[in-house]
């Protein structure tokens, strides 16, 4: 059982003390971690912020930092500022061991940091936010005996803790999804979609070049990860008493992880797809007894006339990518990949809506905020990837893929929105090498996935040579709805 250690304030001789190095990670410096995380945890339920500390705030004179920064706790040992840019920034700053002042202080826009974790493991976080980039100054500022008194600019720069609202609140602008809500939905969804199977797969593995471990979301009664979502959004919508006719559009396995939900809570649902949907998805939508209507040459054409049927029947169009719930619901998925402790170089995520991405990335960063998320789109439906580059809405033409799931035409904003400064990167892989990716799923791992499910190996696969054979990396795979046995005209001499 963890203790609850005392927070030492301004007068403390510990606080302007050099911090020693960590020489072992043994079992003292983890229950160490362990104290200092629980007080972290302790001051924050009862004052609503502190989202670090350095072990000589209580008392400790070792090189240790907690995190908490909203989704899993995390740890620095012996932290070193390895890259430091040359624009600096002038903020209000707070502290748990000053707890009476806010102070105005100058410093680093960006830093990069290396340390060890409570695992042993040698971490790189590079070029930080210029928010988590002064919250590590301020940390390791107390590890060299530095308090931010000694950093105040100038003689109104020290101001009392009442004014903190007002000084700080602005410098930290909320984001649209809630780790909160993400948290609880890794708690409360239907546990026929909780705790999927994730391992590394040692053939894949060997094959794709590096660690990878496989994050399965086909094995619940819809075959996708989609009940996640649905399931959080759709429980809240009923927990309040909702009684409005349920629209949505789908490619197929958003209407059908609906249909599944508003069938169990008796709650009306049309979905609108388009003329040449997956008809194993179709057929499985009309299976849970939703109002079926196939319009239109494209997914989006499809939402389009959903959109316009929702407003003349005064019902609910539940857009994915749009509703927070629904990337809350996927987010669960980042939490179970992290509760085992291992911690990953990069995540490899399939993009249609960005739902997933999303929810994910919200969670991953703010728990290991080192790892990079990768977003994963078909060359033929590349609005996504446009548009995340270039900060703005660009509509596809046309979208020619297999991935039926992530043939995206027109993205969604708040989708995008919600991506900036979470996601890492996004690339592009064509139809051969989803086709291929496939095929070594059933290879060398025995799963059966659509195109749409393969995405995130086939990203892997792109990235290949430029990981290494050391790095650790996820992937998600989201479905296995296939409408035809698929052909390899790609594949590589070895596998024909």
């Amino acid at each position: 059982m963890a203790n609850v250690l005392k927070i030492l304030t301004g007068d403390a001789q510990e606080l302007v003390s050099i911090a020693q190095p960590v020489t072992a990670i043994d079992d003292h410096i983890k229950t160490i971690i362990a104290d200092m995380q629980a007080t972290l945890a302790d001051f924050r339920e009862r004052s609503g912020f502190g989202r670090a500390m350095a072990a000589p705030q209580v008392g400790i004179g070792l090189r240790i930092i907690v995190l908490q920064l909203g989704g899993q706790p995390f740890t620095m040992i012996n932290p070193q500022v390895i890259w430091r840019s040359g624009d600096m920034q002038e903020l209000w700053d707070d502290c748990l061991s000053l707890p009476a002042v806010v102070v105005k202080v100058l410093r680093h826009m960006s830093i990069s940091v290396r340390w060890q974790d409570e695992y042993g493991r040698q971490r790189h976080w590079h070029k930080l936010s210029p928010d988590l980039a002064e919250l590590v100054q301020h940390e390791i500022d107390h590890l060299d005996g530095m308090l931010m008194t000694r950093r105040a600019l100038g003689g109104e720069a020290i101001r009392p803790i009442s004014e903190r609202r007002r000084l700080i609140g602005n410098q930290q602008p909320a984001h649209r999804l809630s780790l909160d809500h993400i948290r609880l939905a890794s708690a409360t969804l239907d546990p026929m979609f909780l705790h999927t199977p994730q391992y590394e797969c040692p053939p894949l593995s060997a094959k794709l070049g590096c660690h990878v471990t496989l994050k399965i979301e086909t094995m619940n009664p819809l075959r996708c990860f989609k009940g996640r979502g649905a399931g959080f959004i759709i429980a809240r919508a009923a927990a309040r008493g909702e009684s409005r006719q349920l629209v949505c559009a789908s490619a197929g396995n958003w209407g059908l992880a609906l249909a599944y939900h508003c069938a169990r809570h008796a709650l009306p649902l049309t979905v609108f797809a388009a003329l040449n949907a997956n008809p194993t998805k179709i057929a499985a939508i009309n299976y849970y007894g939703a109002d079926i209507r196939q319009v239109g040459h494209d997914f989006d054409s499809a939402k389009t006339q959903a959109k316009a049927y929702c407003e003349t029947i005064g019902g609910w169009f539940i857009e994915d990518g749009y509703e927070p719930e629904i990337s809350e619901g996927a987010g669960s998925i980042a939490v179970e990949l992290l509760a085992a402790g291992q911690h990953y170089d990069a995540v490899y995520i399939p993009v249609g809506n960005g739902a997933l991405i999303s929810g994910m990335a919200r969670w991953l960063k703010a728990s290991s905020p080192d790892t990079r998320i990768i977003g994963v789109c078909p060359r033929g439906a590349d609005a996504m990837q446009r548009s995340w580059l270039s900060h703005q809405v660009i509509n596809g033409e046309r979208v020619c893929t297999k991935a039926d799931g992530l043939a995206v035409r027109v993205p969604v904003p708040e989708a995008l929105r919600d991506m900036w400064g979470l996601v890492d990167d996004m690339i592009l892989v064509d139809e051969g090498e989803i086709a291929l990716a496939v095929h070594y799923a059933l290879k060398y791992a025995g799963l059966i996935l659509e195109p749409s499910g393969a995405a995130a190996l086939a990203g892997i696969r792109s990235a290949a040579p430029a990981q290494g054979a050391e790095s650790r990396v996820a992937a998600i795979l989201t479905g296995a709805n296939l409408s035809e046995v698929l052909t390899y005209p790609t594949l590589e001499p070895e596998e024909k």
